[in-house]
């Protein structure tokens, strides 16, 4: 799917498992929404909230229609997807791409487990 960011390498086995991608030079989203460099270190990029910077509509809608169209396509094909946040969507130009598509495959919980879990006991 052009959507889709590609994996160069994959493997695992019963303990483990190791994903490979092509590194981006433009980031993720989130890169871009708090104007951070990719190969900066954790804090430094996400921890000034002096540089936190919203986007434009135009960009909102472009950006929010491919992560609609590609959630779609995986929704139609049954493959669960949960880990949908702005450090998961790579930027690729002008373009979108959803990163670890894997997690589910793999078991790990989604990312926002913790916070419908808690609505679980509501009628």
């Amino acid at each position: 799917h052009p959507y889709i960011y590609k994996i160069t390498f994959a493997t695992a086995n019963e303990s483990s498992a190791l994903v490979i991608r092509p590194f981006s030079e433009k980031g993720t989203l989130k890169d871009l929404i708090y104007k951070a460099k990719p190969k900066d270190p954790f804090l430094k990029k996400y921890c000034n909230p002096k540089k936190i910077q919203g986007l434009e509509l135009q960009q909102i809608k472009t950006y929010g229609r491919q992560i609609l169209e590609v959630l779609k396509f995986l929704h139609e094909k049954g493959f669960p997807y949960g880990h949908l946040h702005s450090a998961n969507v790579m930027l690729d130009g002008d373009t979108c791409k959803l990163l670890d598509l894997e997690n589910s495959l793999l078991g790990l919980p989604s990312f926002y487990r913790s916070y419908v879990s808690q609505f679980r006991k509501i009628n």
